[in-house]
């Protein structure tokens, strides 16, 4: 018998169960690809940057608007001439005993006082002129001159010549309380240091005038049309003299340094004289 011939039916061989089974599916508890880990980190990253953008913004925002606020703040600077408020002092000189002398003037309706070593000269409707004795003086460019300090009363409106429009106040305006003001006189008025637009000197002082309800910051124009309402008009100026007599014919206008107003030998007499007056 040929053996050949059963080997068909011959059992199969054994095979290798395990290495014949399809691969198991997928397990849903298998480890996540490591893409997706990538990907949360970069939106943390976008979301940091975007926070950080936002605060900037903020911070940006925030100093656009107190930058407003500082310059509105500067704005309200006044600009305007200030009104007399009962209630506002300004710091003067402290007194001295000054011997002083009374006068009165029926053409303009006042009293004042005066120092007795000073020369009154009454000219009726053309004013009255009240003159210190020659005494040192500190001219705007420094030096040392002898010369005159001289108060005019005038009537209302009448300006000197040297009183222009471009005139400015050298000093901030005081206010000076009268010492015994009438029933029907202001409590108190402002004075202004005034440098005439023909000076060119810096911090050199013209004339000091009673401005009554009109005060002025430093280097702030002083229009005349508001010195004109005062009435009477009564203002300071100073002269150099060529001689100790100081005659009239010799002595000439002179600008003295506006510091000199913190020294009493020029301050105390002129101070003396404007609280002094009472308006009828």
């Amino acid at each position: 018998m040929d053996p050949e011939r059963f080997k068909v039916n011959q059992p199969k061989p054994a095979y290798d169960q395990l290495s014949d089974l399809p691969p198991p599916p997928p397990s849903r508890y298998a480890a996540k690809p490591t893409v997706k880990h990538s990907k949360r980190w970069i939106w943390l990253i976008v979301s940091a940057l975007l926070l950080i953008v936002v605060a900037a913004g903020l911070l940006v925002y925030a100093g656009h608007k107190t930058a407003k606020v500082t310059t509105k703040q500067l704005a309200k600077t006044p600009k305007q001439p200030l009104t007399v408020a009962p209630h506002q002092t300004v710091a003067a000189n402290p007194p001295i005993n000054i011997p002083s002398s009374s006068h009165s003037s029926q053409t303009f309706g006042m009293t004042f006082n005066y120092p007795s070593s000073w020369n009154v000269v009454a000219s009726g409707n053309a004013g009255t002129t009240v003159t210190s004795p020659v005494m040192g003086l500190t001219a705007a460019n420094g030096q040392q001159v002898q010369g005159q300090i001289a108060m005019n009363v005038a009537k209302q409106g009448v300006i000197p010549p040297a009183f222009t429009t471009n005139s400015v106040a050298v000093l901030p305006s005081q206010i000076i309380n009268y010492t015994s003001p009438s029933p029907t006189q202001a409590a108190d008025t402002y004075i202004s240091f005034v440098q005439y637009p023909s000076t060119t000197t810096v911090g050199g002082l013209d004339g000091i005038y009673i401005t009554g309800n009109y005060g002025y910051q430093k280097d702030q124009n002083i229009p005349s049309s508001e010195v004109a309402k005062v009435d009477p008009l009564v203002y300071f100026n100073f002269y150099s003299c060529n001689s100790s007599a100081c005659p009239l014919t010799a002595r000439q206008p002179l600008t003295i340094a506006a510091s000199s107003w913190s020294d009493q030998t020029l301050s105390a007499p002129i101070l003396m004289m404007i609280k002094s007056f009472t308006f009828n």
